[in-house]
């Protein structure tokens, strides 16, 4: 029998949708622009799982020796994926600090990628979009509260928030 983390598809998911909703009002003008157009949930959300990933890092060892970037890695060394690097490289994402919902192509690696390719994308992309669509279809005037700023969760594997106040109205 094989074991899965609990972290799988609880955590990334409950980081994720309070992460991709504060990137998304820090930017007011991406919010008020999927206000306008909810045609671009689906690449909003890949948007916002580039730039606020769920999980910070993953460690894997390596199976075989290799060179990446200029660098050895020899089979059996330990390895760790940063996800909010890869996700802001410049060479891969123009104007990687920027949020834009309408960035094409995305290739982020929120969800891993290759043999390590989250088998919950797929539901973790539709949960984010019924939730982020809702959102923005009954709430066009929320924003971040001004006297709060976010509580962030304290941790080196799950980008999360404690807490975030957002107003209505």
């Amino acid at each position: 029998m094989r074991a899965f983390p609990a972290v799988a598809g609880n955590e990334t998911l409950r980081n994720g949708l309070p992460g991709g909703l504060y990137s998304l009002l820090s930017h007011a003008e991406q919010y008020r622009l999927l206000c306008r157009r909810p045609d671009l949930i689906a690449p909003a959300v890949d948007e916002l799982l580039r730039f606020w990933p769920p999980v910070v890092e993953f460690r894997r060892t390596a199976t075989r020796d290799v060179v990446l970037a200029g660098k050895e890695i020899r089979g059996g060394d330990k390895v760790v994926v940063y996800h909010a690097s890869a996700n802001r490289d410049e060479s891969v994402f123009p104007d990687p600090d920027r949020l834009d919902i309408t960035r094409a192509p995305n290739d982020h690696v929120s969800f891993g990628f290759g043999a390590h390719f989250c088998v919950g994308a797929r539901l973790a992309r539709i949960q984010m979009s019924a939730l982020i669509g809702r959102v923005v279809a009954e709430l066009p005037g929320l924003e971040l509260a001004s006297d709060a700023p976010p509580k962030r969760l304290v941790s080196n594997f799950q980008n999360g928030l404690k807490e975030l106040r957002i107003r209505w109205g």
